[in-house]
């Protein structure tokens, strides 16, 4: 895979603003005069829209079908979910980041059920690194959620 070590440090490196985040929610801190609950929603919602941007690349790389239509109708659902928990907003924290949660674990399926039609036949490697990422993200809004609750 062309450029695995950027793409590895960025992965990793996007883990840092979800830990953070989580951390400080459970210590009770602030983050940047806001809090954390606020700073891991407005983050959560921008990975999750761009990772469901990533789909729609992909679907347009495809031959037209029922798996290019049905990842494009998944990249604007992951859109417009990112969109309503922002409109949640911290009043409505728990539904919103258990939305997202959902959506996080639909994106890692739907990448390790169409593999080698959606990711172009990379590596195991590869979709092991996704899943490491997608549960510590899934972890990390628990941790969130059940502070919130």
């Amino acid at each position: 895979m062309k450029n695995a070590a950027v793409i590895n440090c960025l992965g990793y490196a996007g883990l840092i603003p979800f830990l953070a985040a989580a951390s400080a929610m459970l210590g009770n801190y602030t983050l940047f005069q806001s809090s954390p609950a606020l700073i891991f929603l407005t983050y959560s919602a921008i990975i999750l829209s761009f990772l469901g941007g990533t789909l729609w690349g992909k679907a347009r790389e495809l031959a037209d079908g029922y798996l290019s239509a049905g990842l494009l109708l998944l990249s604007n659902v992951l859109a417009l979910t990112a969109w309503m928990m922002l409109l949640l907003g911290e009043t409505f924290i728990v539904p919103g980041l258990l939305i997202a949660l959902i959506g996080y674990a639909i994106l890692c399926a739907v990448e390790w059920l169409c593999a080698s039609k959606v990711l172009g036949g990379v590596g195991e490697s590869y979709l092991r690194f996704r899943l490491t990422l997608t549960l510590v993200v899934c972890l990390a809004h628990a941790v969130v959620i059940s502070a919130a609750l």
